[in-house]
C-alpha cells in the first residue's frame, strides 16, 4: 500500500472537477469519481476519518450533478453551481491533507 500512489490517484481526480464545471457528462464523472477514490481505498491506510471525507466527497458530487442547471447567462445560477463545485473541491482537499499525512508519517 502506498499514501503517495493514494494521491497521485486522487490529484487526477482534479480534471474531472473541470470538466463538471462545464457541466459535461455529470453523471460519467461523479461514476469516475466513485471510481477512483476505490483505487485510492485500495492503496491507502484506510481509516473511519477517510472513509467519511470519502463519503462526504461522493455525496457532494451527487449533489452537484444532480442539480447543477446550465446558467444561461444567469449570474445567480452560476454563482450556485460554482458553490456547489466548491464543496466538492474542499472535500478533496481534505481527503488529500489525510492522505499527506499519512504519506509523511510513513
Amino acid at each position: 500500500m502506498s499514501a503517495q500512489t493514494a494521491i497521485e490517484i486522487l490529484d487526477s481526480m482534479f480534471d474531472l472537477f473541470k470538466q463538471m464545471g462545464s457541466g459535461i457528462s455529470l453523471d460519467l464523472q461523479w461514476l469516475e469519481i466513485s471510481r477512483r477514490l476505490q483505487q485510492v481505498r485500495t492503496e491507502a491506510v484506510w481509516s473511519a476519518d477517510l472513509d467519511f471525507v470519502a463519503v462526504q466527497l461522493k455525496a457532494h458530487a451527487a449533489h452537484y450533478a444532480a442539480t447543477y442547471q446550465p446558467h444561461l447567462g444567469s449570474e445567480w445560477i452560476r454563482v450556485a453551481n460554482a458553490e456547489k463545485l466548491d464543496r466538492v473541491v474542499e472535500q478533496y482537499s481534505i481527503l488529500r491533507a489525510h492522505l499527506e499525512q499519512q504519506r509523511g508519517g510513513m
